[in-house]
């Protein structure tokens, strides 16, 4: 999930850098953190380290057989409901063991899955894995196990700590991720009236752009200087926002976003590109 291979690539070590920070700091929690609640609702942190840790035994076993050249489902599975079923047994199994066996599981599922990243070449980030919801070429996995786990470690302290923010060692990464998922939204939510050139500026870190036209959606890697709209906030909450865990009318309201320019499509883009999944 970035535009060139050689920035898919790159993201490898840092991957496994952040695993290893999230054991480290997992190991060093007290007993009652287990239980606290997380952001997603109905959530502790146990769920949300058991939902990493089988995360990571997934991509490991879909993107080698996608490697391989014949995707499949991870666990020996034939179709997504199988794939659902056999992943919530594997989570349970985890919760089961307690913080020992979460951690633990997180730590080799991690270790498994950075093994099969070390040994992807170029070639291979255009072949395709097997995603409950389809066909996802295996570059973009990279930058899905780097977002997911940098969310999912702020939903785990989001309410317990104020501010609660994203990791700093991964947001520069997540920044060149942002836009490819924001160009995903557009290409595949409605976007009827949505017509205009629109820059969006993350902070002083990056900026970029896009071009709607009917049912065409083009990426600019650099903020156009002139266009109907700009967005601008600052590089947190632009990814908080686009995984949509920030409110755009709170962020609106204390001046962390603001608009410019055609302020009706700056409302009708955020609100395509600024949502729950």
């Amino acid at each position: 999930m970035a535009f060139t291979a050689q920035e898919q690539l790159a993201n490898i070590p840092l991957v496994g850098r952040e695993t290893a920070r999230l054991v480290h700091t997992w190991r060093q929690w007290p007993a009652n953190y287990w239980s606290r609640p997380a952001y997603c609702p109905g959530w502790t942190a146990s769920d949300a380290v058991a939902h990493l840790a089988t995360g990571g035994a997934f991509y490991a076993q879909v993107i080698r057989s996608g490697q391989s050249g014949t995707p499949q489902f991870p666990w020996g599975v034939t179709s997504a409901a199988g794939f659902r079923e056999a992943r919530q047994a594997e989570v349970t199994k985890l919760l089961e063991g307690g913080p020992e066996a979460l951690v633990a599981g997180f730590a080799q599922g991690g270790a498994a899955l950075q093994t099969v990243l070390e040994s992807l070449t170029e070639a291979d980030l255009v072949k395709m894995a097997q995603h409950p919801r389809g066909l996802v070429p295996i570059g973009a996995w990279i930058g899905m196990r780097l977002l997911e786990m940098t969310v999912h470690d702020w939903d785990i302290r989001q309410p317990h700590a104020t501010p609660a923010l994203l990791a700093p060692s991964a947001v520069p990464a997540l920044l060149g991720i942002i836009p490819e998922m924001q160009l995903q939204f557009l290409q595949q939510r409605p976007h009827q009236g949505l017509d205009g050139v629109y820059a969006l500026h993350a902070g002083e870190e990056a900026a970029w752009g896009f071009t709607v036209h009917g049912a065409q959606v083009t990426y600019h890697s650099s903020a156009p200087s002139s266009g109907d709209t700009t967005l601008r906030t600052d590089a947190a909450s632009m990814l908080l926002l686009t995984v949509g865990r920030a409110d755009v009318a709170d962020k609106l309201q204390h001046g962390a976003l603001t608009i410019t320019g055609d302020h009706a499509k700056g409302q009708q883009l955020c609100a395509t590109l600024f949502r729950a999944f």
